[in-house]
């Protein structure tokens, strides 16, 4: 429970930050220790920034990631498939506080088209946010959906459609 702030922040990003990618250093580093987790320009697709980010985050507790690319859909998408990363695509300052206060987000993943005014303010909402433990209960249920087959696998049923079509 309680805010980010002071947290490891692990930033993760595509090219569509490039042109501002200090000011998104900046308007992350205001808030804890910024760990770039990209590295070199090669690596600067949104899955692979993605999984750096995730991974560094599972592998330490006292921090949380930043995730930037065009729309910060395919980053989020990306994000939520990591035990452990409950990922928020947040298009608004309210976007980020209920991800904080009613999901206990760890993984902000934020639109580079909203522009870096925007994205610096709901960066802002989500760190200061405190998770006060609302919808505990809920949370709890999301975490057993973590690594469980569906039953049954949805595939089949298309597979059995493809035979008889």
């Amino acid at each position: 429970m309680g805010s980010l702030a002071g947290k490891r922040i692990y930033f993760g990003y595509d090219r569509y930050i490039r042109p501002e990618l200090i000011a998104y250093r900046e308007a992350i580093r205001g808030h804890g220790a910024l760990v770039d987790a990209v590295g070199d320009d090669a690596q600067l697709h949104y899955l692979t920034s993605a999984e750096l980010v995730c991974t560094a985050v599972q592998a330490d507790p006292e921090s949380f990631g930043v995730l930037c690319c065009g729309t910060g859909m395919g980053m989020s998408i990306a994000a939520n498939k990591f035990r452990g990363i409950y990922a928020a695509r947040c298009m608004s300052v309210e976007d980020a506080e209920l991800a904080r206060t009613i999901n206990n987000a760890n993984m902000l993943c934020i639109a580079a088209k909203s522009g870096i005014e925007l994205n610096t303010s709901i960066i802002d909402m989500f760190v200061s946010t405190a998770y006060t433990g609302r919808k505990i209960d809920e949370l709890e249920l999301i975490t057993r959906f973590e690594g469980v087959p569906l039953t049954p696998s949805p595939l089949a049923s298309l597979r059995v459609v493809r035979k008889t079509a």
